[in-house]
């Protein structure tokens, strides 16, 4: 048996098959086949390590089709962690294939690259500018929804208060912003929004910081996550305080000490470096931001996995939007949407069922804006608000509040 089988085993190992994760996982609600489901994906795990399965194409794709968002560890009686038995399972699956698909090997490699990063950027923005956005599919660029079309929208007399009090940044002056690739790639208008919000808080820096790691990680190429965990840690010494407004970013982040524990040489600066990153929501709480008007638009919050239960935040987005305006929580709110990194593309049938399910929610609550921290989700849900015909907009929380 491999060590990471070994390592998968033990972890599934406080699965009694009771089943209650059937009724949280949002693969099996639209799926509803055993292996759709944790329960049985710890069997496959417990199979593939004890030699009961043969790791052929069949038993690589129901390992694959799993969103990682946890909702099954949330319920699950004895905490089974069966996202991290997956992620050593796809890790075991691919050394044994000789690496990662074609895909994801270009995908893992792009992402690596800040070069190829800020191309992209600038291609896209370029793009933006000329208004030909709409010219590629909105399953690889979704159109965004700016902070600028928002106060159009829905700016009157009760919105305009002008730029945010100061507030205190807590004891920690050097506060350095994590800007992932998403929201480099996609959202643009919600990064600067945030660097306007950590600007007017005090000094900020933006370091060129290269991707999180995390798509490397969940697609089995740790080795790569870790060579990028590195130079972050590295490229972020000097700072107090790390923010990012990617809450996948800021799960893979704040638990990058895990991965360092057996090496001696990074175990303490992972682990500095791991204390000190915040969702960009939990700083604004503990720094004492204000929202500058308190508008009468409607919001409701959609729970990023990565943000509710990778990092327990929970509370600080929605304190921020009942201070911006009316607040409304939609049913299931914390379910996932469908997006999980590459999972909307690489199953888009089952992912467009997911996300039918959470456009219901969120017209339920009759928001006009549904607002999430997470450029995965956010491309979800702006494609949600393009079906919706106007019923409501999609947006990242900095450009509401």
């Amino acid at each position: 048996m491999s060590g990471l089988l070994e390592e998968a085993k033990a972890l599934v190992a406080g699965c009694d098959r009771c089943g209650t994760c059937l009724t949280v996982c949002p693969l099996f609600k639209v799926r509803d086949v055993e292996r759709s489901s944790a329960r049985g994906k710890n069997a496959l795990a417990r199979g593939l390590a004890e030699g009961g399965l043969e790791p052929g194409p069949e038993v690589r794709g129901a390992v694959e089709f799993c969103l990682l968002c946890r909702a099954c560890t949330d319920a699950c009686p004895n905490k089974v962690p069966t996202d991290e038995a997956m992620v050593r399972v796809r890790q075991h699956l691919t050394d044994r294939a000789g690496g990662p698909t074609v895909t994801y090997r270009l995908v893992g490699a792009a992402l690596r690259s800040r070069a190829a990063v800020g191309l992209g950027a600038l291609a896209l923005g370029a793009l933006r500018r000329l208004g030909l956005l709409r010219l590629l599919p909105s399953a690889l660029v979704p159109k965004e929804f700016p902070r600028k079309a928002f106060l159009a929208a829905f700016a009157g007399p009760a919105a305009l208060g002008g730029e945010a009090p100061a507030a205190t940044p807590g004891a920690h002056a050097r506060v350095a912003y994590f800007q992932g690739c998403g929201m480099k790639l996609m959202f643009p208008d919600a990064a600067e929004a945030t660097l306007k919000l950590l600007g007017g808080l005090g000094e900020v820096s933006a370091p060129d910081n290269p991707c999180c790691g995390l798509p490397h990680l969940a697609h089995g190429m740790k080795g790569t996550f870790l060579e990028l965990a590195r130079e972050n840690i590295a490229l972020f010494e000097e700072a107090d305080v790390v923010v990012t407004d990617c809450a996948s970013c800021g799960g893979a982040l704040k638990h990058l000490a895990d991965h360092f524990k057996d090496d001696g040489a990074w175990r303490d600066r992972a682990a500095a470096f791991s204390a000190k990153v915040l969702d960009l929501t939990e700083f604004l709480v503990r720094a004492g931001y204000r929202s500058p008007s308190r508008g009468e638009r409607t919001f409701t919050f959609h729970d990023p996995c990565h943000l509710a239960r990778g990092q327990g935040i929970r509370r600080q987005p929605r304190q921020l939007l009942e201070a911006a305006g009316r607040f409304v929580d939609m049913r299931e709110a914390d379910t996932c949407c469908g997006g999980a990194g590459t999972f909307h593309m690489d199953h888009p049938g089952t992912a467009a069922r997911i996300l039918a399910r959470k456009a219901s929610s969120i017209e339920a609550t009759g928001a006009e804006v549904v607002v999430t921290a997470c450029p995965g989700c956010l491309i979800q849900l702006t494609r949600a608000a393009e079906a919706s015909g106007g019923r409501f907009k999609a947006m990242h929380i900095s450009q509401v509040i």
